[in-house]
């Protein structure tokens, strides 16, 4: 064992040698510091998602439970509430429901916030205590009892200047006084972002199966996340069966998906992350991959320079692991710099990205890295370095001291060196294919999904959107007048062409309510409400018949108009005006709806999922208990169709609104064209990354391919002169350059084609409209790789195209 005043005496000296060359140093740092600034800045979005503790008191014990709405995500009707409540695995539980906007006054200035409902008991569960005030009390939690109101952290901080005082003040709330009660802790993050929570007052005697809301459990110490997910099944199907009017189809349904539990963390926190974050981990993978092939290239390519150095040591007598050192300390500081560079260009990107990433995987918190990934960068930056160096000292061990030290330190890059510094050209290129070929297959995706009508024309129009204060807009009468007010002022403005209102936009959002078909069968339908001119001003056509006009108002006939596929699903034809169908109010009430029209169909949950039947009926003519429970989805959508050329600004919408109805918020002014690119968000960000990741990739192996071939053209200088001398023209020599590149490319683009080819099925999921081995984008990445090859051996290949003979061979 060597001592340790030689080891940094030798530590020392590489240090100071490759502080002597900072080109060498700054192309092997950078290099690195890309790898580590990718796969750093994917392990903090995995680490902030998948990998955090939950910060609530033993987070494992905690389960959502109900019935299957979407991958990995469970919903709960009212009725729900007791049977879950009661199960031997669950020590206690809690209900609350999803974001909603409420208009609120503080300080008497109208604005809207986000507020979730919950109940005493969710935040129990939870077990996080209040950092002021309290927890709803009994009186607040009973059906029917006084509202309260819980603030959260950052809606604290922000309204009320972090104001101690203000537990125990009234917050208007719809028009109504209500008390705040607490304030929530700053660690209460939960993925929905709400400002407010208010006192959902639970009936547990509630017989309501609209799957609205979640339930979240606190497993007993010893139950199981398998065992619970068994009770709840137990615990719920009676319910359905009894509730139900086919009960061969209920115990279909039942038996294709049962009701289970899932874990807090991938039942709410990060219900569908998991494998969209394993695409980025591993594209970000490749690239630092990719570097330190590249970084092992530079590393061993360097050692050529000091082989005669190392075989004069050897001659004196020094041991492998002395003549090692060196190249390790190199390593080491190679290793340091890449990591603590890599972190900051880490920290830049995730601030760049912030704004596009799911706020579902931030937990309600601020993108950056966190301190697992501070490690992981260091970690990462110090392996890769140090593997790229036991590369290039293995390949050292092999050399020929004697051989050395007889050509005088002539003897240039050798035929095994060759092999290897092309090996690693062809293994960067292999990795850069696969992840050229996913940017390409995701290029090729939204592009198909950009090509797809939508059913609706979002150009030049403009949504806000609108929810009427509950204490002066009360009845769906007040509702149906203020839009018939807010409608007539908004179309006399002079950039305004149509304008109309609805519950829901024609994309981007959904609403299901039971339908009532002829033949007595009930399903549930995309259900809209809307006014006259909606349709008009987001451009849906009209097949036939006619739409909802001013004259559906309460008291006259109700109506109804459909799309297209509601009318080949549902009555097997393209027109089925006169037909008659039952709007289902409530378990005891139905009001018969007669079709008087039938308009095209929308992609209502994006251009990937096809037009879902949708049943269209005039606010005006909502049945009052209907409208109650409506209101409480979602908020009205007011959509204005602009003359071309003209804009609406929201001092303007604002002061319309304020207009006829004085202290009425407005919230969420956007483009149409805006709604509609939200909902290809998730195939953007995929574009993005792996873009991204790919871009990052080809340059790295553009420039690790002119390495080697820029070095093997200086070590063979000599024999491109002697063929000089011997006739061999410019060209040829060219042609030589370029061809010994090609065979690298094409090697590498063989491996990297037959990988992609294994890898592709991963991919299917996230594709649409392409497939897997795409021709298209194959054929895009040869291209591109191809170009960026050529250009990368040019420069090479010309310099020995340009070899003088007579100086060549002076030389040796």
């Amino acid at each position: 064992m060597m001592p340790a005043a030689v080891v940094l005496t030798e530590l020392r000296q590489s240090w100071r040698g490759l502080l002597r060359r900072p080109a060498f140093l700054l192309l092997a740092t950078f290099t690195l510091a890309l790898g580590v600034a990718t796969i750093t800045a994917m392990f903090a979005l995995v680490d902030q998602a998948l990998l955090k503790p939950l910060p609530f008191p033993h987070a494992d014990r905690l389960v959502t439970m109900g019935t299957y709405m979407d991958e990995n995500v469970y919903g709960a009707a009212p009725a729900y509430y007791a049977p879950l409540r009661a199960m031997s695995s669950i020590e206690a539980a809690g209900t609350a429901d999803g974001p909603g906007d409420v208009n609120i006054a503080p300080g008497g200035r109208p604005q809207v916030a986000v507020a979730m409902h919950a109940d005493r008991a969710f935040f129990d569960v939870l077990g996080l205590p209040m950092a002021l005030g309290r927890n709803f009390d009994d009186a607040e939690n009973r059906p029917h009892g006084p509202g309260a109101v819980i603030l959260t952290d950052a809606f604290w901080r922000a309204r009320f200047g972090a104001d101690p005082s203000v537990v125990g003040r009234t917050l208007e709330v719809e028009g109504q006084g209500m008390q705040i009660v607490g304030v929530l802790p700053k660690a209460f993050q939960w993925p929905w972002g709400a400002d407010i929570v208010l006192s959902m007052q639970p009936d547990l005697a509630s017989r309501d199966m609209s799957t609205n809301q979640m339930v979240v459990g606190r497993m007993k110490p010893g139950a199981t996340v398998t065992g619970t997910a068994a009770e709840t099944a137990a615990a719920l199907t009676p319910l359905f069966l009894s509730s139900s009017d086919d009960m061969a189809r209920m115990r279909e349904a039942l038996r294709e998906q049962p009701p289970s539990a899932l874990p807090l963390l991938t039942g709410v926190f990060a219900p569908d992350t998991g494998k969209t974050l394993g695409l980025f981990l591993g594209a970000s993978a490749c690239v630092l991959l990719i570097a330190v092939i590249n970084l092992a290239s530079l590393i061993l390519l360097r050692s050529l320079s000091r082989t005669h150095a190392s075989a004069v040591r050897a001659a004196l007598g020094s041991s492998t692991g002395r003549l090692s050192l060196p190249a390790f300390g190199e390593g080491l500081l190679i290793g340091v710099l890449g990591a603590v560079f890599g972190l900051l260009l880490a920290w830049l990107g995730l601030r760049l990205i912030g704004d596009i990433v799911p706020p579902e995987w931030l937990r309600g918190e601020p993108v950056g890295l966190t301190g697992m990934s501070v490690v992981f960068a260091l970690v990462a930056g110090l392996a890769a370095a140090i593997g790229a160096t036991v590369l290039a000292v293995l390949r050292g061990r092999r050399r020929d001291w004697r051989s050395e030290l007889v050509g005088g330190g002539r003897s240039g890059l050798s035929r095994e060196d060759g092999r290897t510094g092309r090996a690693l050209v062809v293994a960067q290129i292999a990795v850069a294919v696969v992840l050229l070929v996913g940017a390409a297959l995701f290029t090729r995706t939204l592009h198909e999904l950009e090509s797809v009508p939508m059913g609706f024309t979002s150009r030049n129009v403009t949504t806000f959107a609108l929810s009427p204060v509950k204490q002066r807009y009360a009845t769906i009468a007040d509702v149906s007048a203020l839009s018939r007010k807010l409608l007539e002022r908004l179309r006399r403005l002079p950039q305004a062409e149509a304008a109309g209102v609805s519950t829901n936009l024609p994309t981007g959002s959904q609403l299901n309510w039971p339908i009532v078909l002829p033949n007595g069968s009930m399903v549930g339908t995309q259900y809209r409400l809307m006014t006259a001119g909606f349709l008009e001003a987001v451009g849906v056509p009209l097949l036939s018949g006619r739409g909802i006009s001013d004259s559906d108002v309460a008291g006259a006939d109700p109506v109804c108009v459909v799309s297209a596929s509601f009318a080949r699903q549902y009555f097997g034809v393209e027109d089925a005006l006169g037909h008659t169908v039952m709007l289902r109010v409530d378990n005891t009430r139905q009001v018969p709806l007669r079709v008087v029209g039938v308009v095209g169909d929308v992609r209502q949950r994006g251009p990937a999922e096809p037009s879902p039947p949708i049943l269209y009926t005039a606010l005006a003519q909502v049945p009052e208990a209907m409208w109650s429970i409506m209101r409480e989805f979602g908020p009205l959508n007011v959509a204005v169709h602009l003359r071309p050329g003209t804009g609406l600004n929201d001092g303007t919408l604002r002061d319309v609104v304020n207009e006829v109805a004085p202290g009425q918020p407005i919230s969420n002014l956007r483009t149409l064209e805006t709604v509609v690119a939200s909902t290809t968000a998730a195939q953007r960000l995929n574009l993005l990354l792996v873009g991204l990741f790919a871009g990052l990739a080809l340059l790295l192996a553009s420039v690790g391919l002119y390495a080697v071939m820029s070095v093997a053209v200086a070590a063979h200088r000599h024999d491109y002169g002697v063929r000089a001398a011997l006739g061999a023209t410019r060209h040829r020599l060219l042609f030589t350059v370029i061809r010994s590149a090609a065979l690298q490319v094409g090697l590498g683009l063989a491996v990297g084609l037959a990988a992609s080819m294994v890898l592709s099925r991963l991919l299917t999921s996230f594709l649409f409209g392409v497939q897997a081995l795409d021709p298209l984008a194959i054929g895009a990445v040869l291209l591109v790789l191809g170009l960026s090859a050529l250009l990368a051996s040019v420069p090479p290949a010309w310099r020995a195209a340009r070899v003088r003979p007579m100086q060549a061979l002076r030389i040796d």
